[in-house]
């Protein structure tokens, strides 16, 4: 089956979709999106008073069914609260959106604050997409999308555990696309870049304005697109995998960035964290030796 855009969406997976992290931003865009598209929509985060008002929208606005799971995807038994959860729900589309937005310098973080990166980036996105993708496969059709992000594809300065848990759900996806295609189910490691919503801080005032020409990466960070538009990019490339981006300006530069030094990539990545507000406090880095 052939899908032009997100019209068979719905058509080509059935079912329910999953959200997780779903509460507000871009998971709840992601839930908005799926429920236009005539989906009923399952979603899950930590905070049950702001879930609930997502929820009750997504009802009122789409008239579709919707289910809340109010779970902390940190804990160790998420994947079995899930299961339970959804033992009743024939899911068609999971899509992972939860990150631990874990910043700062790395000699800073403590032990827990990578524990939780690495439950929630690495290990419950693939406990889902195990429990999930054992579901679509007696199906027989589905897809799983896992939201990664463009600070996946390079070290990334004051967001060095979050990037590398980005990038282990990027080839996490991907392998998963792969794999998965045997059964007729797809799968998408879905990079996106800056967005607006309401954990995003942005640039910092005066950011960037030593640079004699912004970079591609800076000049986006300026200008974020907006949650509704990269959710709604997600379907109408969800069955094309393996790793799509939300903005196609990201997807040149990563292209562009591909063929360039690793070296220079990397500091080019820094030239834009160094610039964001949540860092502002933080003092100049000194200029690197050689």
């Amino acid at each position: 089956m052939t899908v032009s855009g997100d019209v068979g969406a719905k058509a080509r997976y059935g079912g329910w979709a999953f959200v997780a992290g779903a509460s507000v931003g871009l998971g709840a865009a992601f839930a908005r999106e799926s429920a236009r598209l005539g989906f009923d929509v399952a979603l899950l985060a930590r905070r049950a008073d702001l879930l609930e008002e997502t929820a009750a929208s997504i009802r009122t606005e789409h008239g579709v069914a919707t289910r809340c799971i109010v779970a902390d995807l940190a804990q160790d038994d998420i994947a079995d609260v899930v299961a339970e959860q959804t033992a009743d729900l024939d899911v068609g589309v999971l899509v992972y959106n939860a990150a631990a937005e874990l910043y700062g310098p790395f000699l800073t973080l403590d032990h827990d604050t990578h524990r939780t990166n690495i439950a929630v980036n690495c290990f419950t996105p693939t406990v889902f997409a195990e429990h999930f993708g054992a579901r679509m496969r007696e199906r027989g059709r589905g897809a799983i999308a896992i939201v990664s992000s463009l600070a996946a594809l390079q070290g990334a300065r004051y967001l060095t555990i979050y990037a590398a848990s980005k990038a282990y759900e990027l080839i996490l996806a991907e392998g998963l696309w792969e794999e998965f295609g045997d059964f007729g189910v797809d799968a998408l490691a879905y990079v996106v870049g800056a967005t607006s919503s309401t954990s995003r801080h942005g640039a910092a005032p005066y950011a960037y304005a030593e640079a004699e020409k912004l970079s591609a990466l800076q000049a986006r960070i300026l200008q974020p697109a907006t949650p509704e538009e990269v959710a709604a990019r997600l379907f109408s490339v969800l069955h094309l995998g393996p790793r799509q981006y939300s903005n196609l300006a990201d997807e040149a530069a990563a292209q562009d960035a591909a063929a360039k030094p690793r070296a220079e990539v990397v500091q080019a990545m820094a030239a834009v964290t160094i610039g964001l507000a949540r860092f502002a406090h933080l003092p100049k880095p000194p200029a690197r030796r050689g």
